[in-house]
C-alpha cells in the first residue's frame, strides 16, 4: 500500500565532520518489512551538534550520513508484511535497529543489542529528509489527533523513560534533576508522574527553569548563582541529564545514602573527577542509560497517546529543512531561552 511519492527527496547530508550539503536521496518502494514514512519534524539533539563537530566517539557514527533520530511522520508507504500501521497513519519509530535475537535482545534490553551498533540517524540515513525508510517492526503508530510536531520529542521520552522506569521512584521520594534540557524537561513530568514529594531541577538557565516550574517541578536550582548547598544530599532519587562532565559528581553529592542516581547524559570527551569509594560508602545504586528499550519507547508513546505528556512548552524554534545550519548553530549556542529546535521537512507545522 502506498501513495505516490516522488523518486527522490531533499535531505541534509554530514559527508564529515564540519561539513554538510543540502542533496538528493533516493527515494525508493519499501521492502515487505519496511515503512516508508514522510517525515513532518525532526528534532535537532546535543548528540547532532556533537556528530556535526566530529565529537561522538568513532563507535557511535558512520560517516557520511543523513542525520536525524528524533522525528514524527506519516506513513507513505508499507511493505506487504507489515500489518500494524495504515496509509496515512501517524507514527514515530524506534531508533536502535536491533537483531532481536541476541541474549540481550531476547533479555528485553533492545538498546543494548550484542550484533552491533546500528540507529537511524547515526549508522542510517535519518530524519533530517523528507523521506525515511525504517524497519517496519519499529514503528510506533500514533493516536490520528496526534501533533507531530510534539511527537518528534517521543525518542528522548523514550530515553528518560527508561531511566525513570530503571528507577523506579517510590510516591513521595524526593527527586533532583540536574539538567534543564530537553531530557531534563521530559524528566519532570515523568517523575511527577509517580506523585513525588519534592522535585528540584537544576540549571543554569532561567527560561527553561521557568518552563520546568509550569510543569510540576516543585524548585529549581540555578547555578553558579544560587547556593548549591540546597543539594545537601538528601535526594531519594537523581536523575543527571546534562550532558557536562561536571554533572556527574554532583549528581552523586546530591543523592542520601543507599538512593539511587541515573546518568543520562553524555559528556563527549570531557572527563570527571570521582572518589572511586563514593558508591560503597554510601551505597549508590547507579544506572547509566544509552537510548531506549523497546519497552521504554512503549511506556513513552503510551503515556503520550493518553494525554499525559506536554511536549509543546519543550519546543521553542523550527526551521526549515534548508536552514539546518541556522537551527543547530542555535542548540549549540545554548541561548537562554533555547529549548527544542526542530526541522520541518515537510515545510510547515503539523499541530
Amino acid at each position: 500500500m502506498h501513495a505516490p511519492f516522488p523518486p527522490a527527496a531533499r535531505a541534509v547530508r554530514l559527508t564529515s565532520p564540519g561539513r554538510h550539503q543540502l542533496v538528493e536521496v533516493e527515494v525508493r518502494e519499501p521492502t515487505a518489512d519496511e515503512v516508508l514514512v514522510r517525515v513532518a519534524a525532526s528534532g535537532i539533539c546535543g548528540s547532532d551538534v556533537e556528530l556535526f563537530d566530529g565529537r561522538r566517539p568513532a563507535a557511535f557514527v558512520r560517516y557520511p550520513v543523513v542525520p536525524g533520530h528524533e522525528w514524527a511522520g506519516t506513513v507513505a508507504a508499507a511493505g506487504e508484511a507489515v500489518g500494524h500501521v495504515a496509509l496515512g497513519d501517524r507514527v514515530v519509530a524506534e531508533g536502535i535497529r536491533s537483531c532481536g535475537v541476541c541474549a540481550r535482545c531476547r533479555d528485553g534490553d533492545t538498546n543494548l543489542c550484542s550484533a552491533g551498533y546500528a540507529e537511524t540517524g547515526f549508522t542510517h540515513p535519518g530524519a533530517f529528509s523528507e523521506y525515511l525508510s525504517v524497519p517496519g517492526r519499529l514503528v510506533h503508530r500514533l493516536p490520528g489527533s496526534a501533533s507531530l510536531d510534539e511527537a518528534a520529542l517521543l525518542e528522548p521520552a523514550a530515553c528518560v523513560s527508561g531511566g525513570v522506569l530503571a528507577a523506579a521512584p517510590q510516591a513521595g521520594a524526593d527527586v533532583v534533576v540536574v539538567g534543564d534540557g530537553t531530557l531534563g524537561l521530559l524528566a519532570v513530568q515523568l517523575f511527577g508522574l509517580h506523585s513525588p514529594g519534592a522535585l528540584l531541577v537544576v540549571g543554569t538557565r532561567p527560561g527553561p527553569l521557568a518552563v520546568a516550574r509550569e510543569l510540576g517541578a516543585t524548585s529549581t536550582l540555578q547555578l553558579p548563582d544560587d547556593d548549591p548547598s540546597r543539594l545537601d544530599g538528601s535526594a531519594d532519587v537523581v536523575f543527571e541529564a546534562a550532558g557536562d562532565a561536571s554533572a556527574v559528581p554532583l549528581a552523586l553529592a546530591a543523592a542520601r545514602r543507599g538512593g539511587t542516581v541515573v546518568l543520562a547524559g553524555i559528556a563527549g570527551v570531557d572527563r570527571a573527577a570521582v572518589a572511586p569509594d563514593v558508591f560503597a560508602l554510601r551505597h549508590l545504586t547507579v544506572h547509566g542509560i544509552f537510548s531506549a528499550s523497546s519497552r521504554a519507547w512503549r511506556h513513552a508513546v503510551a503515556l503520550f497517546a493518553a494525554g499525559h505528556l506536554r511536549l509543546g512548552p519543550l519546543i521553542s524554534h523550527r526551521f526549515a529543512l534548508q536552514d539546518y545550519s541556522l537551527g543547530l548553530a542555535l542548540l549549540a549556542s545554548r541561548g537562554p531561552d533555547t529549548r527544542k529546535v526542530l526541522l520541518l521537512p515537510a515545510g510547515t507545522p503539523d499541530g
